[in-house]
């Protein structure tokens, strides 16, 4: 069975999903950007019903230039960013790539709001963009 395993940088926070992500991805929209204090946000997409989260997430909520609401979630005693969720997409979760016990599990397949690209942030230009 797949799984992918991972949390907070303390520990509080601690999750495992039952099944392969939907999809990976590099963001490069500005709230991205500034949620992760770099130049993109590195995330999968996973089905929220194979989610299981051990812990207390908190959340910041911020609407989407589609209108939608983005809740960023972090463990409230340490900080780290986990994980994500969409008012337009209610049947899916967004890991924070860096979360994962074994990082090397993240395979991004596209990176997105490249308009909104920092000149100085690298990702790599095989990936398709939009």
């Amino acid at each position: 069975m797949y799984s992918l395993i991972g949390g907070c940088a303390c520990g509080a926070v601690r999750y495992s999903v039952s099944a392969e992500p939907g999809f990976s991805f590099h963001c490069q929209c500005r709230q991205c950007q500034r949620a992760s204090g770099t130049g993109h946000a590195s995330l999968l997409v996973v089905p929220k019903d194979a989610m299981s989260i051990e812990g207390e997430v908190k959340y910041f909520a911020q609407t989407a230039d589609d209108g939608a609401t983005i809740s960023r979630g972090f463990c409230p005693n340490c900080g780290s960013p986990v994980l994500g969720k969409s008012t337009g997409f209610p049947e899916v979760l967004l890991i924070t790539a860096a979360s994962l016990d074994d990082p090397t599990q993240f395979k991004p397949q596209k990176v997105v709001f490249s308009a909104s690209r920092q000149p100085w942030d690298y990702v790599d230009p095989t990936l398709p963009v939009s």
